[in-house]
């Protein structure tokens, strides 16, 4: 079964790359190391309702490489909680708080991961679906 603590690490580890990539600390190795972790047929439902492929949501994170100074942009992750888990996949729900010079943001995220030995963090992200948190 896929642990919650493996689920948690790779939402971490995911999120840490998006600051690092966002803020211009890392490099194609970074950018290379989101994209392994999505799979091929992943789609995102953004909070206010768009569906978007990987290549999709990929071009746009390549394309904001930088777009902050570092230490303005930071990602913060709380309440993981795994929904249901099997052997090769976990469905789990978590808070992604993003804080920049225009304020906190917040959302609920609920992502699909199946396992895979090849992937980053031994998962890939197969769904994701973001709703805004009301402050």
């Amino acid at each position: 079964m896929l642990t919650a603590d493996a689920c948690r690490a790779e939402i971490e580890r995911l999120h840490d790359c998006f600051v690092a990539w966002f803020t211009g600390a890392s490099d194609d190795d970074e950018f290379a190391a989101v994209a392994d972790a999505l799979h091929p047929d992943f789609e995102l439902v953004t909070p206010d309702g768009t569906r978007r492929g990987r290549e999709s949501v990929l071009e746009s994170i390549r394309g904001a490489h930088g777009r902050d100074e570092p230490g303005a942009f930071d990602i913060a992750i709380r309440n993981v909680a795994v929904v249901d888990a099997t052997a090769d996949r976990a469905t789990v729900r978590y808070e992604e708080w993003q804080e920049t010079p225009d304020g906190t943001t917040g959302r609920v995220s609920t992502v699909l991961f199946r396992a895979a030995d090849d992937a980053p963090g031994g998962l890939v992200w197969r769904d994701l679906h973001e709703t805004w948190i009301e402050r």
